[in-house]
């Protein structure tokens, strides 16, 4: 199966206080965040993930638990399926084998020898492309060696890693933009940091938990007949 898929736009999430380059500035040290939890049924995504830092399975397992209960208040439910490295785990994977929709996304957990070859400037926690949503398989990468780095700070790298998880979600969902407070901020404080490592989440702020279930939706939703006409007339 064919990962690399073309970059259109991406978007970094840092740990630091230093705004990516592209990213606009100004962002706030605002904290707190708007808990909106959504009521009605939920939007299924599948995460399919290649884990090629080979992060310790229970780790990633509870990374994956928080990205589920962030998502989860947006009214998003996660379906996390493994998917081998190699055509030697290629049968222990079945699940892989099967063809992506629009509610399937990519989910690279990258080393550094793997980094070193994107070209993202400062180091970012993680990013992700950034593709309509008539478009399958859409990717978003975490860097592990980054959050790993930041455990050796004394920081919760299984919860960091969730909440990046969640982040770069959102921006396939939503778009690159970043906002003042909670979890879509383009970089978090050492004091916000820290609240993740205690098991304090960090939210979608404002309107974002309905705009992410909506578009969660939006791929989700089978194309009408007549959305199926434009797509072939603009094809042809």
């Amino acid at each position: 199966m064919r990962l690399a898929l073309s970059l259109r736009f991406s978007v970094c999430l840092k740990s630091a206080l230093l705004v990516c380059p592209f990213l606009s500035s100004g962002l706030s040290l605002a904290q707190n965040s708007v808990n909106h939890t959504v009521s009605a049924p939920l939007a299924k995504l599948t995460l399919r993930v290649y884990n090629y830092a080979r992060t310790d399975p229970a780790s990633l397992a509870s990374s994956e638990k928080v990205a589920d209960a962030i998502l989860e208040k947006a009214g998003i439910e996660a379906v996390w399926v493994n998917c081998p490295l190699s055509q030697k785990e290629v049968r222990a994977h079945p699940s892989c084998d099967s063809e992506m929709g629009t509610a399937d996304l990519v989910l690279r957990i990258l080393p550094r020898r793997m980094t070193a070859k994107l070209h993202h400037p400062n180091e970012p926690l993680g990013f992700a492309q950034i593709c309509s949503e008539t478009e399958p398989a859409c990717e978003l990468t975490v860097l592990d060696h980054e959050i790993e780095e930041l455990g050796t700070r004394g920081y919760r790298a299984d919860r960091i890693m969730g909440h990046t998880i969640a982040h770069e979600i959102a921006h396939v969902l939503i778009g690159p933009r970043h906002s003042e407070e909670g979890i879509m901020r383009g970089e978090w404080t050492s004091t916000e940091l820290q609240r993740i490592s205690w098991g304090i989440s960090l939210d979608f702020a404002g309107n974002q938990s309905t705009q992410l279930r909506n578009a969660a939706l939006r791929r989700t939703t089978p194309p009408t007949p007549k959305d199926l006409l434009q797509a072939n007339l603009i094809a042809h």
